[in-house]
């Protein structure tokens, strides 16, 4: 594994990433998840029927499940793993709009969600605390005078549109946040918004299945014999071309594409209406099956992340805003580009010994982000890198993390050097380790959940690391940076919510009412049922942009 200061030149990686997205385009399927399209079944023959099957147990699939509750149609909602099992449980719970693009269908998308919790609280003042809803508002941070530069230009831009931004030159903002030290020589200033807001993505979750089990007609199967898709039999003679099904004429009922089946090792359930894949990076995968399109597998990639919690150390002033370093709001860019694989992805990143220590040869971003949970504990970020699937922690990105916080929050400067020292360690027994196939888990970062989401703690202790707990999640990176929202093209009654990356929480509310709204209209739903405003997040225009950019090798949206 390799970290970096600098962004490699993106001029120097458009060719091979573009040859990266022709030979994911066009390679065979894995054979994981069988498809058969068949006619549609008599429900006698099924042992479960709902109007809507949702595969993903995660905030995209639990807010989408509400939303279809509320129009009045029954809902199956299939998890393999478990609540909060994937990227939902191993975030930080920022609802923000400071490091977002004025303008962009992001920025709609993210807007829109916002002003939706803030319709709920509204609604139900009684759930902030179950939300553990905190105004804390947000601070962008820039660590040179160019970046402060570019932090200004946002404030005019982030203004421009309603959103009410204020600047902050270092004197300020070292009032505001007794705890932070800006890194570099000088010239680094803030921008704070105080609408931004931040929840805790687990506990929303289980008070949104606990919303969904109360309304008549909700399912839950959760679990590998209950949930685990293992076959989706797709109604009909669906063909990979065609008029998408939910769209403008695309007409409900049976001939409008209801039957779709989704089958577990306990169960078949039918979907009267419509099937919507919201299994997060994993839909991707699940979608190529369904399709027997394998092109739909590469535009969702895995991207791992780290998150720490840990106790605040003694002396240090509370941190008051939720704080991201500007270079993070590069992870907000869209571009049609593939997502680098494994070894060869690469951002920017702090220095650190510990890292270039790995035996993994995959570059880590690492991005400083804090912010305080409601429970008084630390949240520290973060770091993203395409290492496949696996999602086991890693010392040695624990350790860079802390080495990069530190830099900002000198009272952490302990905390890093004991984990550097860990990570030490356990690259040199995994080095001299020939026989051990566990012992990658690193002394002191023990992993006590694996597959799709890990959790570890140190060893405890009274030491800088004591009460450290380190949480780790696949990000769906969708290819070009946009979500995939909506129906498949010629393949009526099934649709797509997948592809958030780090921002399920915040896109998800606007993400349910849209799809709520394709599927309203395929089923002949009356009323006004806007989604053309959103027409860039259609699966298949992000698969059709992301196959263009490969083939033309250029990037951007």
């Amino acid at each position: 594994m390799q970290v970096r200061n600098t962004v490699p030149n993106g001029a120097t990686r458009k060719p091979v990433i573009a040859r990266q997205v022709r030979q994911r385009l066009c390679a065979p399927l894995p054979n994981k998840t069988t498809i058969s399209r068949v006619a549609a079944r008599s429900a006698a023959d099924d042992v479960l029927t709902a109007d809507v099957v949702i595969v993903g147990g995660g905030i995209v699939g639990l807010l989408a499940a509400q939303e279809l509750l509320n129009q009045k149609l029954s809902v199956a909602l299939l998890e393999r793993k478990g609540l909060c099992a994937g990227a939902t449980g191993a975030g930080q719970g920022y609802l923000w709009m400071a490091h977002r693009s004025p303008g962009s269908v992001g920025w709609a998308l993210a807007a829109r969600s916002m002003a939706l919790w803030r319709k709920m609280l509204e609604a139900e003042p009684g759930l902030r605390g179950p939300l553990e809803w905190q105004d804390c508002g947000s601070l962008l941070l820039s660590t040179s005078a160019a970046e402060s530069a570019a932090l200004s230009e946002r404030q005019l831009a982030l203004n421009a549109v309603g959103l009410r931004a204020t600047y902050l030159d270092g004197g300020r903002l070292a009032g505001e946040e007794r705890a932070l030290r800006l890194p570099g020589a000088g010239g680094g200033a803030g921008l704070r918004v105080d609408s931004d807001t931040q929840i805790n993505g687990r506990a929303t979750a289980h008070l949104l299945l606990e919303r969904c089990r109360r309304q008549p007609g909700f399912t839950a199967l959760v679990g590998p014999e209950e949930g685990q898709v293992t076959r989706v039999e797709l109604a009909g003679a669906c063909s990979s071309s065609g008029t998408a099904g939910g769209q403008e004429g695309g007409g409900g009922g049976a001939e409008g594409g209801a039957g779709h089946v989704v089958l577990t090792p306990r169960r078949r359930i039918h979907a009267r209406r419509a099937l919507v894949l919201a299994a997060g990076v994993w839909s991707g995968g699940l979608l190529a099956a369904a399709t027997g399109q394998p092109g739909w597998a590469h535009l969702l990639q895995p991207r791992r992340g780290h998150l720490l919690e840990l106790p605040r150390p003694e002396h240090m002033p509370p941190v008051v805003h939720g704080m991201m370093e500007m270079s993070y709001t590069k992870h907000y860019a869209t571009s049609s580009t593939a997502a680098p694989h494994a070894a060869s992805s690469a951002s920017a990143s702090s220095p650190s010994s510990a890292v270039a220590s790995a035996p993994s040869e995959a570059e880590v971003d690492i991005t400083f982000t804090a912010t305080t949970s409601a429970s008084g504990s630390l949240l520290i970020g973060s770091s993203r890198e395409f290492s496949g699937w696996d999602a086991t922690p890693s010392p040695a990105i624990v350790a860079a993390i802390l080495q990069r916080s530190a830099l900002f929050l000198p009272h952490l400067q302990p905390a890093a050097e004991a984990a550097a020292a860990e990570a030490a360690a356990a690259a040199e027994t995994a080095a001299s380790s020939t026989s051990s196939s566990s012992s990658s888990d690193g002394a002191g970062f023990q992993s006590v959940v694996s597959d799709s989401s890990s959790s570890s703690s140190s060893g405890g202790g009274a030491g800088p690391l004591a009460g450290l707990s380190v949480r780790v999640g696949l990000r769906p990176y969708a290819v070009g940076g946009l979500p995939l929202v909506g129906p498949v093209e010629g393949a009526p009654g099934l649709f797509v919510a997948a592809g958030h990356e780090g921002s399920g929480l915040c896109l998800g509310p606007g993400t349910a009412e849209l799809l709520s709204r394709h599927i309203r209209k395929h089923v002949g739903g009356s009323g006004v049922l806007d989604t053309r405003s959103f027409d860039e997040l259609l699966p298949d225009v992000r698969r059709r942009a992301a196959a263009a950019a490969a083939a033309g090798g250029a990037g951007g949206v």
